[in-house]
């Protein structure tokens, strides 16, 4: 068999067995999973290939409405097979802020450029979460009770110390009065 009919054998071969570049942004979810009103919740968004999010200024936009909050951030979104299709693949977490007590729904929007259509924008997808209560204070002893009889020893200890020293000296009631 000829050099030239393997190598455009291999090359279909090798077309078959890759895989198509896909785009992707995987469901948004929240961090902590389970949020309470002092914690700073995150939201946390999965993708790459096709799809990427920038840093671009005045993004992400962080916006609520009652329960309802929408962050849009910015990026890139091409067709699958595009042969820009270079993003690697990785996930970002982005704080959205402290919520008091609440049911609460998140969307989260991608905006970019179409060209020559001007800018697009679509819902990467939308997250449903709960904040419960605060985490009640605990109270926290002034002192532990060992710490105390730590403190007792040390004065104690101390004490006896000017006790012995003012006896070396010579220095008695009788005197000090003088």
């Amino acid at each position: 068999m000829s050099v030239h009919r393997i190598v455009p054998a291999l090359t279909v071969m090798f077309a078959l067995a890759a895989r198509d570049a896909q785009a992707f942004f995987d469901s948004p979810w929240m961090v902590p999973t389970a949020p309470r009103a002092d914690e700073v919740l995150s939201v946390n968004i999965h993708g790459g290939v096709c799809d990427a999010i920038f840093f671009r200024p005045g993004y992400p936009q962080i916006t609520r409405n009652g329960n309802s909050v929408r962050i849009v951030e910015y990026g890139d979104h091409l067709t699958p097979g595009d042969e820009l299709c270079v993003y690697g693949i990785g996930t970002l977490t982005e704080p959205i802020g402290i919520f008091s007590p609440g049911e609460y729904t998140l969307t989260v929007d991608l905006i970019y450029e179409n060209y020559p259509f001007g800018y697009e924008t679509i819902t990467i997808g939308v997250v449903p979460f709960t904040v419960s209560g605060a985490t009640p204070a605990m109270p926290v002893p002034a002192a532990l009770p060992m710490w105390k009889f730590m403190l007792l020893g040390l004065i104690s200890v101390i004490a006896a110390r000017a006790f012995q020293m003012r006896r070396r000296s010579g220095v008695g009631a009788s005197e000090a009065s003088l």
